[in-house]
């Protein structure tokens, strides 16, 4: 058994062993459908439902496939952060209770992005109160649903290591440091709460705006696809691959 710094826990058993009723998809947009298609195109959609047709490499692979009934709670909304979550998406949550629980968050890059936001300062404090709110969040989460399996997602970089989207007055280092910093909270909570990480930020290095440039040390020259859309936001084949990570950390914590 794993067990977090709040109660929250798995069990390591097979997933026909056990028996989710429930998945929780929180977050950013990141995780949903608008940018990605449509309904049913998102990372969340995806991952409770797979689109056969499109996708068979994950025909089978999805949460209703494998716990027929299960209950979905889509509650992942665009531009959401922290606080978004904390005060507007899990009080939308059914009442809690021990029921197993499969929960998805992926939140994190719109607080950075307003701690880099107007003004030309970096806001160096914004990682102590990510850190206080990521807490928060999980913390709650176990209480509200105690037999749950958590994935965390970390935060995608777009401009493929070159921080090219920044403003011209952010410092490009110093931003990236806060960055890092932003994903490194998200590491360390993963560990002390049990949950798995989907590291989507490895995942969609050279998949942003140089993904076509051979000299990018992200270069994937076997595979050089665009995975965004308006700069920063998934697009389809972005949000499948948020899915794949996704499965791939659920499959992992079994």
């Amino acid at each position: 058994m794993v067990i977090g710094l709040s109660g929250c826990s798995f069990l390591g058993v097979s997933p026909q062993e056990r028996w989710y009723r429930r998945y929780v998809g929180l977050g950013d947009s990141i995780s949903i459908d608008e940018y990605a298609g449509g309904s049913g195109w998102g990372a969340i959609s995806l991952s409770y439902c797979n689109k056969d047709e499109i996708y068979p490499e994950f025909r089978g692979k999805d949460l209703r496939s494998i716990y027929p009934g299960i209950d979905l709670h889509y509650l992942a909304s665009d531009g959401a952060t922290c606080s978004t979550v904390l005060e507007e998406q899990i009080p939308s949550l059914p009442p809690g209770d021990d029921n197993p629980t499969i929960i998805t968050l992926t939140v994190g890059g719109n607080d950075f992005l307003t701690a880099i936001g107007p003004g030309g300062g970096i806001d160096r404090g914004a990682i102590d109160d990510f850190r206080s709110n990521l807490v928060e969040i999980l913390e709650t989460l176990c209480e509200y649903f105690p037999n749950s399996f958590i994935i965390l997602g970390t935060i995608y970089d777009p401009t493929d290591g070159v921080g090219d989207l920044a403003m011209p007055e952010v410092d490009v280092q110093e931003g990236y440091k806060l960055f890092h910093a932003f994903n490194r909270a998200i590491l360390d909570m993963g560990k002390t709460y049990g949950a798995q990480i989907a590291d989507i930020y490895s995942h969609f290095l050279g998949h942003g705006s140089h993904h076509g440039d051979p000299n990018n040390p992200h270069h994937c020259p076997k595979d050089p696809s665009y995975w965004y859309v308006q700069e920063i936001e998934p697009n389809a084949r972005g949000a499948h691959e948020v899915r794949r990570k996704f499965w791939e950390a659920f499959e992992k914590g079994f």
